[in-house]
């Protein structure tokens, strides 16, 4: 036996994350830490929605990005309408095309990507319903829209720090297990936060409230909705799926 023995906090579900900092009290199980949410879109005796904002994108940036790339396709069209010459003139009009294609790209994602990425969670039908977008690369193709459902007995929070450039900052994701077990299926996000841990904890006790029918629940931290996060509403769900997740059995 050593000198000096220490217990250092284990995963109670495996595999284990790389990046696993905490397990948070089971989704049935009375919650120790006061609920609060950040944003909260809906919430009434049927469903909650909430936000996910993606806050590891610089939405200003991109609108940068898209100016500088139309900048270097007029440079690219100048240079091929100045030179004269017919090789010139192709160069500069294949050199325009590329950056102004990404331009064109990056407005697209800019306006009308959604950057809510909601979740809801009906607790007549014990389902959390979140919902996941992909913006493909081509301009002419349409965003692909999935919806993830699942039971929500089968749902287990966990803590995880980030560190990639961009995204650092701690993570509640939420683990699927096969039922009765610790087994992970997969793993998601359910919120996101640069630096406040224990706001993590209190955004899983306020869903875990929620579906144990505890209606005693504070208002969010911030009123209203993030409008400037997104410019336009592009969120939608699919139709099926908005009568599925907002009605009872």
């Amino acid at each position: 036996m050593s000198f000096m023995q220490f217990d250092y906090p284990k995963p109670r579900l495996h595999p284990k994350h790389n990046n696993w900092r905490e397990d948070l009290l089971e989704n049935h199980e009375p919650q120790l830490v006061p609920p609060q949410l950040r944003w909260l879109t809906e919430r009434n005796d049927i469903y909650l929605e909430v936000p996910r904002y993606r806050i590891e994108v610089m939405w200003g940036a991109w609108i940068v990005l898209a100016i500088l790339f139309f900048a270097c396709s007029i440079f690219f069209s100048c240079f091929g309408l100045i030179m004269g010459d017919g090789v010139a003139l192709c160069f500069g009009l294949l050199g325009a095309l590329i950056p102004f294609s990404s331009g064109l790209w990056v407005l697209k994602v800019y306006f009308v990507e959604p950057r809510s990425l909601p979740i809801r969670l009906n607790r007549k039908r014990q389902k959390l319903y979140v919902y996941n977008y992909k913006q493909p690369w081509q301009l002419w193709r349409k965003a692909i829209i999935r919806i993830s459902v699942y039971n929500w007995a089968d749902i287990h929070g966990e803590v995880h720090f980030e560190s990639t450039p961009g995204i650092s900052g701690y993570h509640l994701y939420g683990a699927l297990c096969e039922p009765g077990t610790h087994q992970v299926v997969e793993r998601f996000v359910l919120a996101k936060e640069w630096g406040e841990r224990e706001q993590l904890n209190q955004i899983w006790s306020y869903l875990c409230m929620y579906m144990q029918h505890d209606d005693e629940l504070p208002p969010p931290r911030n009123a209203g909705t993030a409008d400037f996060w997104q410019p336009r509403k592009a969120d939608a769900w699919p139709e099926a799926m908005e009568r599925e997740s907002t009605s009872t059995p």
